[in-house]
């Protein structure tokens, strides 16, 4: 028997001691034990993966060590009671760094702390270094849940944080955390946790690179969230300040797990400007909005109402599972305008509304908006009839594209209308049919920046693709058809017929032309700067009524012309053609005529054909003959005028300079009698000029010099009266040298004139030519063998009367005429007897003695006869 039982207790002893080995010795416990343990740690935990390095087990005490692949180092020793499963073990937490993914993250690690108890119900309390931070933490398991917690950990680095939770750091800073979580029971938990984040800061180029998001460099934040938990609930509250805005939480409800959340906030920004680059446009002013929040998790519904009233009026947004609603209600349009920094060319207006999106995903749904309002008069800079205007559309939106059927702005100087409006809102692409009937044209002087006016009916079609855009549109609003066709930068204007009156009417410039029209094409391959070709020309007839009115031109009557410019180029915005106008007053041809549209400036060449002076009477108040022919260049740059010209007329040359106001005339080798017989003047002289003109066009002020060469004065009234009385022929006198000179003042000439030949000289000084009135006075003084003659020319230019001026040797002769008619009978009878037999001894003594007396004696009245006998001595000259 007592050998029965020893055979049966040795297997139990080597059972018990092979136990002891395995479990109370350094030897059994790593050998067996760890690998065991190594292998369920890798199939329960893994992330990190955590490998037990050392195990050293002894009777009621255990030493172990392990290793997890982030880097920390864990180490543990104490008491343990493997048949009562209850332990008292110390244990310390260590790391220089910490591997997150692959990524190595400077962060130490340097905790120690107790756990005490059982597998069941065990407390943990630890404290240490990490996260750059103080931390102190104990917690309490009970029957395998948590019942209680307290952590506290000041100065936090939130990067570090966020890293090893597998979070990009957007956000930097420092953290504090507070909770106390006295009850963790399950069903109905109880504890508070405050959040503060203190230096908070932004990662820029993360959220750029990510997000396409550019915060200001100098944004930074803090932040504190208060919450509580009873009752099964979490309840929050919480603000954060930034540089930029302000966010405020208010009354958060969640459940324990956040599967259901909700609450209130408040966001207000003080100054927009810093959001310009998030926004990708300038802008300014304040912005408040405030709103709830819901979300379900469980039933997946998210949903948010905003509200702001930052536009006046009021603007809601109302979002749930992807359905986006929003309602504006007489939302102020100035206020949009100053926050979007552009122009309130609204001074007045309201815009209200619903747009409702069924799903945000697909963007399907409808829109409802209308505005109503006044246009701000002062930054329009137009009169207009009224500034009131009113828009409507309406429509669906499907899969990101807007559809309108139609549309329509009114105002009181134009109303637009568009039609199947269509409009990809992921693509920017769009097409309509449109209408705009502008009952004024000076409204667009804001965007023209011409001052333009009139009627203006236009239609067509638009389409954007990506960055093209296409227009095709025609007009009949300028009398005749403009078709006009834009793809990308390429425009093609066809127009024909076009009226010129109604189109001068519309640029707002004087109708020149009362009647007439243009036909023709312009195509450019390029707007910015415009570059193409283009051909015109145009027939009708000057208003020579409108042309005297606005430029003081008059022609004398309406004059036809035709204008042909083709094959004119475009590039780079300099008009590079060679028009040819014709007129019924002559013809003007401009070669290589080159326009810069950029900076106006002209460049040509021409030539001037008229092949009738006389029809420029009325513009030169002169009346020509014969025909004139012209050449020379016209230069226009920086606001200077140039021209000048070549002629060959009257058998010499003639070159004239205008600069500006000054004109400037040189005419060499010219025949006095040609230049008479333009002029239609009495030919009188012929000889062979040279003159030298400047002549202001503004002052009307100018002044000359003519040198005559080989003059003779030819057979006219001067020189008949003055071979009759003076008996002397004029015209058999050759003046080698004559010499003119004097100056223009408003139209009145004022000459000087010296001359002379080996027995006559001439001379007139400060004579006058009106020639306005064409109207002459000058007074004439010749001398001739010692005798001087006087004679005034007076009146018209054209057939002046010439009369003598009573003096000098004319005065003499007059008198021996009076004495003579007066007393010549009674000396004559003096000189002879009763019976009339001659007594010249008798008679010549009395006949002088006569003469002397009535000359001392009767000199009065002889002053007093000698006129009223002028008229009978001299009756019978030519004058």
């Amino acid at each position: 028997m007592q050998r029965a039982v020893v055979f049966i207790l040795i297997p139990i002893i080597l059972i018990v001691a092979a136990l002891w080995v395995i479990l109370f010795t350094p030897f059994g416990s790593n050998a067996v034990i760890k690998p065991v343990a190594n292998s369920y740690l890798s199939s329960k935990i893994k992330e990190p993966k955590i490998k037990i390095t050392k195990l050293d087990s002894k009777y009621k005490y255990i030493d172990v060590s392990a290793v997890a692949d982030n880097g920390v180092k864990i180490d543990a020793k104490g008491e343990i009671d493997y048949f009562k499963k209850d332990f008292n073990l110390n244990y310390a937490l260590k790391a220089d760094s910490l591997k997150i993914k692959d990524k190595e993250l400077q962060a130490k690690v340097d905790v120690n702390g107790q756990a005490v108890g059982t597998i069941e119900n065990v407390g943990v309390n630890g404290k240490g270094k990490a996260f750059d931070s103080e931390i102190n933490y104990n917690f309490i398991v009970k029957d395998n849940n948590p019942q209680k917690i307290e952590a506290k950990i000041d100065s936090a680095n939130i990067e570090q944080i966020l890293a090893l939770a597998g979070i990009e750091p957007y956000i930097g800073g420092y953290a504090d955390v507070d909770i106390n979580m006295p009850d963790l029971n399950i069903k109905n938990p109880r504890g508070s946790g405050v959040v503060t984040v203190r230096n908070g800061r932004y990662n820029r180029n993360l959220l750029a690179k990510k997000f396409k998001i550019v915060l200001p460099r100098d944004e930074t934040f803090k932040a504190k969230i208060v919450s509580k938990i009873a009752k099964n609930r979490i309840f929050a509250k919480g603000k954060v300040v930034s540089t930029t805005a302000v966010l405020n939480l208010s009354k958060v409800v969640a459940l324990p797990d956040f599967s259901v959340a909700k609450g209130y906030f408040d966001l207000k920004i003080s100054n927009l400007s810093r959001l310009n680059r998030v926004a990708k446009m300038k802008l300014r002013g304040k912005f408040s909005s405030n709103g709830v929040f819901y979300i379900n998790r469980k039933k997946n519904i998210i949903l948010t109402k905003i509200e702001t009233k930052s536009f006046g009026g009021k603007a809601a947004v109302n979002y749930k599972n992807k359905r986006v609603k929003a309602v504006l209600d007489s939302v102020y349009i100035p206020k949009i305008f100053y926050m979007l920094s552009l122009p309130s060319y609204i001074s007045k207006g309201l815009l209200s509304g619903t747009v409702y999106i069924k799903n945000i995903d697909k963007l399907n749904g409808q829109f409802n908006i209308s505005s109503s309002g006044v246009l701000n008069r002062k930054l329009l800079k137009v009169k207009l009839p009224s500034y009131s205007y009113k828009i409507k559309t309406k429509g669906s939106i499907t899969n990101g594209t807007v559809k309108a059927n139609k549309s329509s702005l009114y105002t009181n100087f134009a109303n637009i209308y568009l039609s199947n409006t269509v409009y990809s809102i992921p693509s920017g692409s769009f097409k309509t049919a449109f209408t705009a009937d502008i009952k004024n044209l000076a409204a667009l002087k804001v965007i023209t920046k011409q001052n333009l006016r009139g009627p203006l009916k236009f239609g067509g079609k638009v389409s954007k693709l990506k960055s093209l855009i296409n227009l095709s549109g025609s007009t009949r609003s300028l009398g005749g058809e403009v078709k006009i066709n834009l793809s990308g930068s390429n425009l093609n204007v066809l127009f024909n017929t076009v009226s010129i009156p109604r189109v001068l009417y519309m640029i707002s410039q004087p109708k020149i032309v009362k009647k007439g029209a243009a036909s023709g094409n312009l195509k450019l391959n390029s707007l910015q700067p415009p570059s193409g070709t283009f051909d015109i020309i145009s027939k009708g007839v000057i208003d020579n009524r409108v042309l005297q009115k606005v430029y003081n031109i008059n022609l004398g009557r309406d004059a036809a012309y035709v204008l042909n410019a083709k094959n004119g180029t475009i590039k780079r915005g300099v008009i590079r053609v060679s028009p040819i106008l014709k007129t019924s007053l002559g013809v003007i041809n401009l070669k290589n005529l080159v326009y810069n549209s950029l900076n106006g400036n002209l460049h040509a060449f021409y030539t001037l054909s008229i092949d009738n002076l006389e029809k420029l009477y009325p513009l030169t108040k002169q009346k020509l003959k014969g025909d004139f022919l012209a050449g020379g260049e016209i230069k226009y740059k920086n606001g200077s005028l140039y021209l000048d010209g070549d002629s060959k007329k009257f058998g010499g040359t003639l070159h004239f300079i205008l600069n500006d106001s000054v004109a400037t005339v040189d005419i060499a080798g010219a025949s006095v009698i040609q230049i008479t017989r333009m002029l239609d003047l009495q030919e009188f002289l012929d000889a062979t000029a040279k003159a030298h003109l400047i002549y202001n066009t503004k002052t009307k002020q100018g002044k000359f010099n003519i040198d005559l060469n080989d003059a003779r004065f030819l057979n006219s009234r001067l020189v008949a009266a003055l071979k009759q009385f003076a008996r002397f022929d004029l015209s058999k006198e050759l003046f080698s040298a004559a010499k003119i000179y004097g100056t223009i003042n408003s139209g009145i000439i004022t000459f000087n004139l010296n001359t002379d030949s080996q027995r006559t000289k001439i001379t007139i000084r400060n004579g006058k030519i009106d020639t306005n009135s064409q109207q002459i006075n000058a007074k004439v003084h010749f001398v001739y063998n010692n005798n001087d003659y006087q004679v005034r020319v007076l009146g018209d230019l054209k057939n002046p009367h010439i009369k003598p001026v009573f003096g000098g040797y004319i005065k003499e002769k007059v008198k021996e005429k009076v004495l003579e008619k007066l007393f010549g009978k009674k000396l004559k009878n003096r000189g002879k007897d009763k019976n009339g037999t001659d007594t010249n001894a008798t008679t010549v003594k009395p006949q002088e003695q006569l003469k002397q007396k009535l000359q001392e004696k009767t000199k009065k009245e002889i002053n007093k006869i000698v006129p009223k006998e002028i008229k009978g001595i001299l009756k019978n000259l030519p004058f």
